[in-house]
């Protein structure tokens, strides 16, 4: 029980740093015309199906 509370307690932290972070998926370049923002994932009809569109970056 020891070493599987130990193993999780060396994981989590871990886990927390590795997951993608909000705020850092916006880009911003001041002085041009680029702007990019993240789009999350989320659920589109196409062709009268539900298909999952993933995350991504938009101009």
């Amino acid at each position: 029980m020891k070493r599987m509370l130990a193993g999780v307690l060396v994981a989590l932290p871990l886990f927390i740093v590795a997951m993608p972070k909000q705020a850092s998926a916006l880009v911003i370049q001041l002085g041009g015309h680029h702007h990019q923002r993240w789009i999350p994932g989320h659920w589109e009809i196409i062709h009268h199906r539900r298909v999952w569109i993933r995350g991504h970056y938009e101009r």
